[in-house]
């Protein structure tokens, strides 16, 4: 009795997983970056990247020795320069969209500087160098190590020029002094791993000139180039989007890109088309398995009680998608394999069996049992089903996962395509007329 003794297995706690309960995601974001390579649906102010930029330069004069003991001097300086627009904008409607403002508003209301652990837990995804840093090397601003490249250059020298400081990364006098001030405060913040409040003028300063919602002319000008010249599609994207006609368009599909692509279609590139039209292809069927997932939900929901496949198969939605899935896989996979072949082995692989032909019980069956390998397969550890199943074979969705309401959503998307942030990057930048927001 006192051997030791194994005891039963005891798996990992499963997480709750809210997004994406299909697998669908992945390539979709394949076509969005292939439309727009470096834009993300958050992003909504291109002048981050000039943000970015201006630091990448102070910065090429800080040490930036690898050392576990010092914090890149790229998060020294996003921290200062967000404490500094927090504490000059505070109660004015310019601090919403700073990332970061809540947690750096929370510091200096304690009075404590802000450090690693009381700031954004992954700044490198979510605060503002994380958010834009990857449009910065898609678009040629800066390179992976964050120097500056010829088209970051233009930009940073329209700063210079729309700020009347066109000696400021050189000069040793008192046209560099906040230069060297903010390199000192950065090296200063790396050693000690903490940015206390900045004094009044630097403050003062850097919401001056680096205000994110205040674009120079010169600047708006560099920007738009760096934004449609670098890369083929995005740019047709952005000018097409920018011009009269895609204004209008625009604000006649009423967000809706499903729309917005159906009217600029004829005026797009032959390369612009394939991609259009894949997309296309690939959301028609997003479409049919949302709806057939979505309605299951909110049937059950209703319903208020477990529930087997046949049951599931009399809804509208979970009947159609089990009607059509074949023809519109079959389609989604060709208009793939002309534009993205790993996208297309992807969607095969994942949902080839799911969309061979069956019953509508079957499907329905087939869906959730899809559902749940995708669950299954999310990091860590896996994610948690969105239901319950009973010995029985009956299903009921789980209280956290029940719709606040369900309505079929043909002809519109199910993922979003970069039209919202290019839209507000084209309002920034002067390329869409105030009115026509």
């Amino acid at each position: 009795m006192l051997l030791p003794f194994q005891t039963a297995f005891d798996p990992p706690q499963q997480a709750e997983g809210s997004l994406d309960p299909l697998g669908l995601y992945s390539i979709a974001d394949a076509l969005g970056v292939r439309l727009a390579p470096g834009v993300r649906e958050r992003q909504s102010k291109p002048r981050y990247l000039t943000l970015a930029l201006v630091g990448f330069a102070i910065c090429r004069g800080v040490d930036e020795t690898p050392s576990a003991q010092r914090l890149p001097a790229w998060l020294a300086y996003e921290w200062l320069v967000v404490m500094a627009l927090v504490k000059q904008l505070q109660g004015t409607p310019q601090l919403q969209g700073i990332p970061g403002r809540e947690k750096v508003r929370d510091c200096l209301e304690r009075g404590e500087a802000v450090c690693a652990s009381n700031y954004l837990k992954t700044p490198s995804v979510f605060g503002f160098h994380g958010i834009y840093r990857v449009f910065g090397v898609k678009s040629g601003l800066f390179d992976q190590d964050g120097h500056p490249l010829e088209p970051g250059r233009r930009v940073l020298r329209a700063w210079q020029q729309d700020r009347g400081l066109p000696t400021f990364f050189e000069a040793d006098d008192e046209a560099g002094h906040f230069r060297r001030l903010i390199q000192r405060t950065v090296q200063a913040g790396r050693e000690s791993g903490q940015m206390p409040a900045p004094g009044a003028p630097l403050s003062a300063w850097i919401t001056t000139h680096l205000n994110p919602r205040e674009i120079g002319t010169a600047e708006r000008e560099a920007l738009w180039s760096a934004l449609t010249i670098t890369d083929a599609l995005r740019g047709e994207y952005a000018v097409l989007l920018s011009s009269p006609e895609g204004q209008r368009h625009w604000q006649a599909a009423d967000g809706s890109e499903a729309a917005y692509h159906g009217s600029i279609f004829d005026h797009a590139s032959l390369p612009m088309q394939q991609l259009l039209r894949t997309i296309c292809a690939f959301e028609r069927l997003a479409r049919l398995l949302v709806d057939a997932f979505d309605e299951a939900r909110w049937r059950m929901s209703e319903e208020n009680r477990a529930v087997d496949m046949a049951w599931l198969a009399q809804g509208v939605c979970m009947q159609r998608a089990a009607k059509d899935v074949t023809a519109t896989f079959n389609d989604a996979l060709a208009s793939l394999g002309e534009v993205d072949a790993t996208a297309r082995l992807r969607l095969e692989n994942s949902f080839g069996s799911l969309c061979e032909p069956k019953s509508t019980a079957a499907f329905a069956a087939h869906l959730l049992a899809h559902h749940e390998r995708v669950q299954r397969g999310k990091p860590p550890n896996g994610k948690r089903p969105w239901f319950d199943t009973f010995g029985d074979g009956r299903v009921a969705v789980r209280p956290g996962y029940v719709p606040e309401a369900f309505a079929e959503r043909q002809g519109h998307y199910v993922h979003a395509y970069r039209t919202r942030p290019i839209w507000d990057f084209a309002l920034d930048l002067g390329r869409v007329k105030k009115e026509a927001v």
